[in-house]
C-alpha cells in the first residue's frame, strides 16, 4: 500500500510504500464526523509483452484532484502521484492477471484523519 501524509506546515510528506495492513484511526478522526473522504478506482493490466500498464491514469488523477478540491482536502501533483502508483503496482504485479481482458482494479482514497477536539 502507498501512504502519503500531509500537514499544514510541510504539505505532502515523504511517500511510503509498505505491506498491506490495517489502518488505525481515532474515533474522533474527522473522516468519521465530517465525511472528509473521497476515492477513485483505477485499472492496471498486463500487456502482451508482460509489462504493466495503468488505464488512463491522467483522467483518474484529474477526477481525484477535482474531488479532493471539492471537499477541501489538499490537491496533489498528478505526475508524481501517477509515478508513485506505478511504483506500487510494479511491486504488486503478481496480483495482476495475465489473461487478455482481465485487469486488477484498485482504489486510491484520501481521508481526513485530523483528530477533532472532544471538549
Amino acid at each position: 500500500m502507498l501512504q502519503v501524509k500531509w500537514n499544514t506546515k510541510d504539505g505532502w510528506l515523504t511517500p511510503k510504500i509498505m505491506p498491506y495492513q490495517n489502518l488505525s484511526l481515532a474515533p474522533s478522526a474527522s473522516v468519521f464526523h465530517y465525511a472528509f473522504e473521497c476515492f477513485e478506482g483505477m485499472k492496471a493490466y498486463k500487456a502482451k509483452d508482460g509489462s504493466i500498464r495503468l488505464f488512463r491514469p491522467d483522467k483518474n488523477m484529474a477526477r481525484l484532484n477535482k474531488s479532493t478540491q471539492r471537499i477541501a482536502l489538499p490537491t496533489f501533483d498528478p505526475e508524481i502521484m501517477t509515478k508513485l502508483i506505478g511504483d506500487l503496482v510494479k511491486l504488486d504485479g503478481r496480483f495482476i492477471p495475465r489473461y487478455v481482458l482481465f485487469f486488477f482494479f484498485f482504489f486510491g482514497f484520501f481521508f481526513g484523519f485530523f483528530v477533532t477536539s472532544l471538549f
